[in-house]
């Protein structure tokens, strides 16, 4: 009898053994038999949300000593381990990628592990080029079989495609980022973000984008918009929200048209913000972006020059880029005041009046002397605060060569151009709501 409870409770646990794999999912299947493969046990994993190909970063508490077939160097030098009388390398350095592939003809797929050293523990990339088989038909399939010989050379070519994106991460990895504490690096953090976003490095750019959001001082709020629009074409919709969410934190009058907004958790507070604000979502939205491409080229212009001062033929094309920019909004501002006249704040908003005036802050003279008029009448109106006039006031006196009233401008040696009268300025610029003159001395020293 007892021999028989044995069995009966064995026979339980088997089944109930079999009923927990059952349940698992097609993704958690298809993970398993991988993770099988690896030539070294890992803590955790992640799926990366890139492209098409399935991909998942691993880490370890531990350094995994497993050899490599592969070192790739920083130079993208490919030292192949284990070929004729070349030994591994007995240890890893951080500077180095190590890498495994793995052919499964069971499987008929390729794996390829990418391991690199971080603080004396292993972490890395794991890509799966996966063969059609009905048993994982959703997660990385290609319609011809990578394990056969006879396509060798394919595999080849699709495996030095992922040379360059492992050095891409190495470099993404070790770069050392942190919180913006001026402008500058908030643009810096920005361009570098779209850079990894670019190259597919999607986890990666969500990092260095969430670090340039970090600090609400130095974000231009559209970009928040701009940056959840990326992640939802890239099927990721809980990054996508987030920044959705910070830039309602962040704007108390910022909604999207709840009819057609794909974020049924925010349609609730689009509802409420809609009846409250009633703007022209289409003129907004136009303006954020013109707004938005005139500070981005502009500003990628400028870092460039400032950081790679020797790049002559980047820092020209950048520039030939910026101005570029400028054109086409000036001629979609022109015809915005053609058909709407200057945009008034509740149409539009704070920043699309802003906007409208940036663009002409970088407009040629002529341009500059006919807008003078109507942005005079908006800040009559209350459309627009007087600082934005002050400012084009002052840089078309010296750009006609009379000295300035407010001392906002600067001359071509980086010094303030002349004053109107040095001992009223302090109370010009007050009465249009800048900080004294000394500030923005000692801002520009």
């Amino acid at each position: 009898m007892k021999k028989a409870t044995t069995l009966s409770l064995l026979l339980l646990a088997l089944m109930l053994a079999g009923c927990k794999t059952n349940h698992l999912t097609e993704q958690q299947r298809y993970e398993r038999s991988v993770l099988k493969e690896l030539p070294f046990a890992v803590d955790s994993i992640s799926w990366l949300t890139s492209g098409n190909l399935p991909a998942f970063r691993f880490a370890n508490a531990e350094y995994a000593n497993a050899s490599p077939d592969a070192e790739i160097h920083p130079d993208g030098d490919y030292w192949v381990c284990n070929m004729f009388d070349a030994e591994p390398p007995a240890h890893q350095t951080e500077e180095n990628i190590w890498r495994n592939v793995l052919v499964s003809r069971k499987n008929r797929r390729v794996v390829c592990i990418d391991r690199y050293l971080r603080n004396g523990r292993t972490v890395g990339y794991c890509y799966v080029f996966q063969s059609e088989r009905k048993e994982y038909p959703t997660y990385g399939t290609l319609h011809w079989d990578v394990s056969d010989s006879r396509n060798i050379e394919m595999v080849g070519v699709m495996l030095d495609d992922l040379k360059g994106l492992a050095l891409k991460r190495h470099q993404a990895n070790t770069a050392e980022l942190s919180s913006p504490a001026s402008q500058d690096d908030y643009w810096y953090l920005f361009f570098h973000a779209d850079s990894l976003f670019d190259a597919r490095l999607y986890d990666e750019a969500r990092h260095v984008y969430d670090l340039a959001f970090s600090d609400d001082r130095y974000i231009l709020p559209s970009q928040l918009s701009t940056t959840a629009n990326k992640m939802a074409s890239i099927g990721d919709n809980q990054a996508a929200l987030a920044y959705l969410r910070h830039r309602i934190a962040l704007e108390k009058d910022f909604y999207e048209a709840p009819s057609i907004t794909s974020h049924a958790e925010l349609k609730d507070t689009f509802e409420v913000r809609s009846c409250q604000w009633n703007y022209d979502l289409a003129l907004k939205e136009t303006l954020e972006n013109i707004f938005e491409r005139d500070q981005y080229n502009r500003l990628l212009w400028s870092q460039a020059v400032k950081n790679h001062p020797g790049d002559t033929e980047r820092n020209e094309r950048l520039a030939r880029k910026a101005l570029m920019t400028d054109s086409l909004n000036l001629i979609l501002v022109d015809e915005i005041l053609s058909q709407h006249g200057f945009p008034r704040k509740e149409q539009v908003g704070d920043f699309g009046n802003q906007a409208v005036w940036l663009v002409f802050q970088h407009a040629d003279l002529d341009y500059q002397k006919r807008f003078l008029p109507q942005l005079e009448s908006a800040v009559s109106r209350g459309d627009i605060a007087p600082v934005f006039l002050a400012l084009l006031r002052d840089r078309i006196d010296v750009r006609e060569g009379r000295p300035q009233r407010y001392g906002t401008q600067i001359n071509d040696k980086g010094n303030l151009a002349p004053l109107l009268d040095a001992s009223c300025v302090n109370k010009w610029r007050q009465e249009v709501g800048l900080p004294p003159i000394e500030q923005f001395e000692n801002r520009n020293k």
